[in-house]
């Protein structure tokens, strides 16, 4: 993924195929659905906070590389999760809340909207494309993620997730009810519109490039720019 996603350290190449072909491996080695999501959301759950945009590059490998069998695995494991409203999600802490302590154990809730919001500064779990959204346009504990670094990590999701009838169908959907929550302390506007963009263009059919593009290309209105990602 591009360097704007990185974290403090970032890991090698390597290191990166390695862990990807690890995860590749144990999906590959169980036919049950179940058990392949719980492994998926193991895996985002050991690394933390601070280590779910290192969780988004470990996708990014398997969506960049010539496997199509393990595309398939990984998507058809995302729509599982999709299916059971149980996304393997990551910690932002929006609209300058505060940076969650180093100790904060594990946090348990599902992707949907419905029942992953919060209040006052408690986090909110969210899926790897309204994480990349939110981190692009909302003020968060982590360095803000540019525009190009945004459109091709989201171009890239959508290119894997695709491999998935259920993700394919099935996401899009839970993006455009996400758009219709209007919670204080949830999503901003600007977020909720783009989040509606990506879920219209990608309904639509349109390639993962184009999807991703209309993401950006949606106009954010006056309330909303007030919102948009700043230096921290």
């Amino acid at each position: 993924m591009p360097d704007a996603l990185a974290m403090t350290e970032i890991p090698a190449p390597a290191a990166l195929r390695a862990s990807a072909g690890r995860l590749v491996a144990v999906l590959g080695a169980h036919a049950d659905p179940e058990y392949r999501l719980t492994v998926l959301k193991r895996l985002a759950r050991r690394m933390g906070e601070e280590g779910y945009p290192l969780f988004l590059r470990v996708l990014g490998v398997i969506a960049e590389s010539d496997d199509d069998e393990a595309k398939r695995l990984l998507a058809g494991t995302f729509g599982t999760a999709l299916r059971r409203m149980d996304m393997p999600g990551g910690a932002l802490s929006s609209w300058g809340a505060a940076r969650l302590p180093e100790h904060a154990g594990p946090l348990s809730a599902t992707a949907f909207s419905n029942q992953f919001q919060f209040f006052g500064h408690t986090p909110r779990l969210l899926g790897p494309i309204e994480y990349l959204t939110v981190w692009y346009l909302q003020r968060t504990q982590r360095v803000a993620l540019g525009a190009d670094a945004f459109r091709t990590a989201l171009a890239r999701l959508i290119a894997l997730l695709n491999y998935s009838d259920d993700a394919r169908a099935l996401y899009p959907q839970k993006l455009a009810a996400d758009a219709q929550n209007e919670l204080e302390g949830a999503y901003t506007r600007a977020t909720r519109q783009r989040l509606a963009a990506i879920a219209a263009a990608w309904q639509a059919g349109k390639s993962p490039d184009e999807v991703a593009q209309a993401a950006l290309d949606e106009p954010a209105s006056e309330f909303a720019r007030a919102w948009v990602v700043r230096d921290l």
